[in-house]
């Protein structure tokens, strides 16, 4: 084999490595946009307060926007913000069931379905403590969040810290 049959092997197969690759991130743009599409649709739907969270896991950060997490049932979507250290970038979409709503503390469980630049998809069972520590501004509180994890060839134990902010009249 001469090293011009060889070059024009290799750039074949670098051509079809490229298309494989666009391919692969029209699919990835095309799903980020059906997930935030129907979150967006069914907050809008049940006419939702909004809440916004920053979230910190080990050295990932998430940032999050959500229905009123004061109600049964309520959904977040979270963006995976790796900054400039750690550029990853990845979603995940969240529904949550509240078990316990107190004063001071809210018990919810749900379901998480994620996709992110590292992994082709993953889905995990989030168990979450919302406290609310300042008596006079329950819109305020703090996330402690647990959740087994599977992605695509991974399984994994997550622990979540973060504080949340709902935007609604005060109770």
């Amino acid at each position: 084999m001469t090293f011009h049959t060889s070059f024009v092997i290799t750039k074949r197969v670098s051509n079809f490595a490229q298309k494989k690759l666009m391919k692969i991130k029209k699919m990835k743009t095309t799903f980020l946009a059906l997930i935030f599409t129907l979150f967006f649709m069914t907050a809008a739907m049940v006419q939702a307060q909004v809440h916004v969270g920053v979230y910190q896991e080990g050295i990932l950060n998430h940032i999050g926007a959500g229905t009123d997490p004061e109600n049964k049932l309520f959904g977040e979507v979270r963006l995976l913000a790796g900054g400039i250290v750690n550029s990853v970038f990845g979603i995940e979409t969240l529904g949550h069931y509240n078990f316990q709503r107190k004063d001071w503390y809210n018990l919810h469980a749900g379901l998480m379905l994620g996709y992110y630049d590292f992994d082709e998809g993953s889905a995990g069972l989030p168990l979450g403590l919302s406290f609310k520590p300042i008596i006079n501004h329950r819109q305020f509180s703090v996330l402690l969040e647990g959740m087994p994890m599977y992605g695509s060839e991974s399984f994994a134990l997550r622990a979540l810290v973060g504080l949340r902010y709902t935007f609604r009249k005060a109770d």
